[in-house]
Order: C-alpha cells, then sequence, then structure tokens
C-alpha cells in the first residue's frame, strides 16, 4: 500500500478533528480516506466551478450564461363544454 505524509493546516485540522467525533473515524487517515472515496468524483467534476461571493461578480456572471428559452405552443381554441355537469 502507499503512504503519504499530509500536512494539514490550523482550521482545516480543526474541522478534520471535528469531523472524526461526528464520524467516529479511528484517525485522520481514515477520514482523508472517506472523504476522497465519497467526494473526490465531485470535487474534480466541480473543481472549475467559480464562487461568485460578489453580488456584482455574481449578477455579471448571471448576464454571461446563456438563456435557454423553449416555445409552448398553446391550444387553437379553449375547451367548451356541450352539456351541463350534472352528475357530480
Amino acid at each position: 500500500m502507499a503512504q503519504a505524509r499530509v500536512v494539514i493546516r490550523g482550521a482545516a485540522l480543526e474541522m478534520g478533528e471535528h469531523l472524526l467525533k461526528t464520524t467516529k473515524l479511528a484517525s485522520l487517515t481514515e477520514l482523508i480516506n472517506v472523504m476522497f472515496s465519497r467526494y473526490g468524483r465531485h470535487l474534480e467534476a466541480t473543481w472549475e466551478v467559480l464562487p461568485a461571493f460578489d453580488i456584482d461578480e455574481r449578477d455579471s456572471l448571471a448576464k454571461s450564461v446563456p438563456t435557454v428559452v423553449t416555445q409552448i405552443s398553446l391550444p387553437a381554441e379553449d375547451f367548451t363544454f356541450d352539456e351541463p355537469i350534472s352528475r357530480l
């Protein structure tokens, strides 16, 4: 089995320790293995997504995204009843 040493910075280490208590995993190694196996594909798929925290930045990004418009056809005429509804 391949091994690597990982250095975890302060806030990330605190979160890791919190997650150890929450998940009841035995070590940070197990926690990292679980995170990679469960969330690795999601991280890879969404890595290029840029967060827009600033409202102006978010608005400019929204304007640059193309809008898809789907035409909905309406019926030629409204439906009408020929006879009164009497058996309710």
